[in-house]
């Protein structure tokens, strides 16, 4: 999904004034995938030392973890790399690397006992999140037993048997070469298929003889028969099973004027959880949603063989309703039954262009004169509005090639996403977001998107903000030069110049960057040194420490940070669990700690 437009104008710069920064950059960069590691030595938390070749002697491969203490994510994974250890340890070793400077041996060691945690903590005294281009924890990286990096990936781990799939890939006698993964092996099916002529009896009509079979794919899982809703039927199998599918195939003889038929029901998490019925390989119609009994119909051009697949596809994101397909027959109908099957085939709203419409009732288009195309570079083509309410109406069109069963809008004002299908009107598709501003959320503006599909980029995006104010600032925020001069300007489509142009002023008015202090004093008013402070918006932290006036001070742009007390010094008590949201003009911010 598209993320905020927050950018430093100096990167943005080096699209158009060089690629020396990015040199640069990419030389800190030491390691990639299929590299061998050089050895390594740590001292562990509570005073061992590790070294990557005398370990892999022991063991079949190491999962290195770059992390940190205050991270959650890295928290809430831990209890499931721990779990899938125990069952491991024999053959696998973990060292976790905190990347973290004040997660000091004391630190770690705390933590580990919170925790419950037996594999090896250690500071990243061998620096692997620069060498490992780390931008985000937490980050995995596998080493196999012939030293070779075979896995790198950031985000954590959703259960311990992703651990435990990720571990089996580089176990056994049978591993006598390196393997590298681009993700965490897929769960293997475990549902027992149903014998070929099950299959046949429940999804044949009346008379008919076609054969069904399975996906020759050790990673598909089955169609099993079962009864649903009184009728014989083939259900997938792969029920809550992230990143996987489910399929069978028949082949059928059909002739010019005919059409293959296939009845089903589904169950499933809209747009994203699909069931896709394909001809001779190619996906010809998808559905996803709640669809109660109903039938799909494909024309048939010409006299020949075809292969029908019915695949469903679990993605990796989430889950709604059963999370299941039933197939209840598959037919070629012809003649007035063919027609009659083709004409029950649902309809769509579509147009002869694909638009995003903004119809709030007193919205306006405005037009941004953007001459080095910094906004198209991140947004693509893109219409932009003034909003003027605390919600934004729009309305889509889209061309027949766009499966509403597939699509979806995306608002970044909540991370909400809808499916065309549940936003479908009889003019078109119909769609309302928040609307973000510096006072309330502390983004200037919000975007719209509309997909075609979760693979594919953007078809239409609407940018839009709820007043002058916040245009003016998104502009000082985000597009200027080295100087704070503004590289474009904006006008309202009609030609109206805004009644706020001056976008120095309108910056400085809601503040270009905003100072905040916090500052920890005891109960007697005396300020309290090393607390450290986290400072978070809705993706990344930074952590600040108090100094020897109990202080934290740090400007950044305007924006509501959350403020969370991490760990305060020995011989202190205070609230590490409240999050207190800054005020977006800046300011200060007292927190009380009590000296025991």
């Amino acid at each position: 999904m598209m993320k905020r437009f927050r950018m430093i104008v100096a990167l943005m710069l080096v699209l158009f004034m060089g690629m020396n920064a990015v040199a640069a950059a990419a030389e800190t960069i030491y390691y990639q995938k299929g590299d061998q590691i050089e050895d390594f030595t740590v001292t562990t938390c509570d005073g061992k030392t590790f070294t990557l070749s005398e370990v892999l002697k022991e063991k079949e491969m190491v999962l290195i973890n770059i992390w940190a203490t205050w991270c959650g994510p890295c928290r809430r994974e831990f209890p499931y790399m721990e779990q899938a250890y125990e069952q491991y340890a024999d053959k696998v070793e973990i060292i976790a690397l905190s990347c973290e400077p004040t997660d000091t041996d004391d630190v770690l060691t705390e933590f580990a006992a919170e925790m419950g945690l037996t594999f090896c903590l250690s500071q990243d005294t061998t620096e692997f999140a620069a060498k490992f281009g780390v931008t985000s924890i937490p980050t995995s990286i596998v080493v196999d037993r012939f030293g070779t990096i075979c896995f790198i990936e950031a985000g954590s781990m959703p259960d311990a048997d992703s651990f435990a799939r990720l571990f089996d890939a580089f176990l056994g006698e049978d591993y006598t070469e390196s393997v590298l993964l681009d993700g965490v092996p897929a769960r293997l099916p475990d549902a027992e298929a149903s014998p070929a002529e099950e299959l046949s009896a429940a999804l044949n009509a009346e008379g008919a003889q076609l054969v069904f079979e399975g996906a020759d794919d050790v990673n598909a899982w089955p169609m099993v028969v079962c009864e649903k809703d009184d009728r014989l039927v083939a259900a997938s199998s792969n029920t809550w099973v992230d990143g996987s599918y489910a399929a069978l195939s028949t082949k059928v003889n059909a002739k010019a004027g005919d059409a293959v038929v296939v009845t089903f029901k589904t169950s499933t998490e809209a747009a994203f959880d699909l069931f896709t019925i394909s001809i001779n390989q190619a996906a010809v119609k998808s559905f996803s949603g709640e669809h109660d009994w109903m039938t799909y119909a494909w024309p048939v051009e010409a006299d020949g063989e075809y292969t029908v697949e019915l695949v469903y596809r679990k993605d990796v994101m989430s889950g709604d309703g059963d999370d299941c397909v039933w197939v209840d027959c598959v037919a070629v109908v012809s003649g007035e039954e063919a027609e009659a099957a083709l004409a029950a085939n649902p309809v769509y709203p579509t147009a002869s262009e694909n638009a995003l419409l903004m119809t709030t009732e007193g919205g306006r288009e405005i037009v941004f004169d953007d001459p080095n195309g910094f906004l198209n570079v991140y947004f693509g083509d893109f219409k932009a509005y003034i909003i003027g309410s605390e919600t934004a109406d729009f309305l889509a069109t889209i061309t027949a090639d766009i499966d509403p069963e597939t699509a979806f809008f995306y608002c970044n004002y909540d991370g909400a996403t809808v499916s065309l299908t549940q936003a479908m009107t009889k003019n078109g598709y119909q769609v309302q977001g928040g609307v973000d501003n510096l006072e309330t959320t502390g983004y200037e503006y919000t975007s719209m998107f509309l997909y075609a599909d979760m693979d594919s980029d953007p078809v239409l995006v609407a940018l839009y903000f709820l007043d002058e104010l916040n245009v003016n600032s998104f502009v000082m925020n985000n597009l200027v030069d080295a100087n704070g001069v503004a590289l474009c300007s904006w006008m309202y489509a009609d030609g109206t110049l805004p009644a706020t142009n001056d976008t120095e002023d309108s910056a400085a008015a809601v503040g270009y960057e905003s100072t905040y202090t916090v500052r920890y004093v005891d109960q007697d008013g005396s300020p309290v040194a090393g607390v450290m402070c986290q400072v978070c918006d809705e993706s990344t932290c930074q952590v600040f420490v108090s100094d020897a006036e109990g202080v934290c001070a740090f400007t950044l742009a305007p924006y509501a940070w959350e403020i969370h007390t991490l760990r305060v010094p020995d011989g202190y008590t205070g609230d590490t669990e409240t999050v207190t949201i800054a005020p977006v003009e800046g300011g200060e911010l007292v927190f009380i700690l009590t000296k025991n």
